[in-house]
């Protein structure tokens, strides 16, 4: 009996001992990385969860939903829509991704608004990348990381995921920018 419960207790160690070990190398293995985000993105998926509530509906009706209110140009229903897709299925990056760009694109009614739409944007743009396994979704939500970092112009954040997404993958318009980015508000020496 006592050698049953030395082997229980074994193998449980051994379990726990090995969970964080993959936690923390999925997370180590990203290389763009802010403790400030970090924080948001559980604030934010609790957030959501709260405001979702029970959802009854499956991911693929949620995104049939998501798309009828963006073609009436919806955007306030979309984010509704998506959140409760976020919900239903937290770890699949592209409903991230999808969240953060239509939250960019809805119209704030004033600058607390805005500024709460651009803190949340930001941080699904985060959770798209922390939890992309697709290297073009992981640059794609660099990309739109960046391109929210500088619509709050925060400029070293907004240069350096920018350089990241163009490590994973190079594109045409994203370069423009970054180069643009790069030119005005870079590094320079100054006589």
């Amino acid at each position: 009996m006592l050698t049953l419960v030395r082997a229980g207790l074994a193998a449980a160690l051994i379990a726990l001992a090995c969970i964080p070990a993959s936690v923390s190398a999925s997370a180590a293995d990203k290389a763009f990385k802010r403790s400030d985000l970090d924080d948001a993105a559980i604030k934010l998926e609790a957030q959501i969860k709260a405001d979702a509530g029970t959802v009854t509906k499956s991911a693929a009706t949620l995104r049939h939903d998501a798309d009828a209110a963006f073609q009436k140009n919806d955007y306030r229903t979309g984010m509704t829509v998506l959140g409760q897709l976020v919900t239903v299925a937290p770890n699949d990056a592209t409903n991230w991704l999808r969240l953060a760009r239509t939250v960019r694109q809805i119209y704030p009614r004033d600058d607390r608004e805005r500024a709460l739409l651009l803190d949340r944007a930001t941080t699904a743009a985060y959770i798209a990348y922390q939890r992309a396994t697709a290297r073009d979704v992981e640059a794609d939500g660099l990309g739109l990381l960046g391109q929210i970092f500088a619509d709050r112009k925060m400029w070293r954040p907004a240069l350096d995921s920018m350089r990241l997404a163009l490590d994973l993958r190079e594109s045409a318009d994203l370069r423009g920018r970054y180069e643009r980015l790069r030119a005005d508000y870079g590094f320079r020496m100054l006589d």
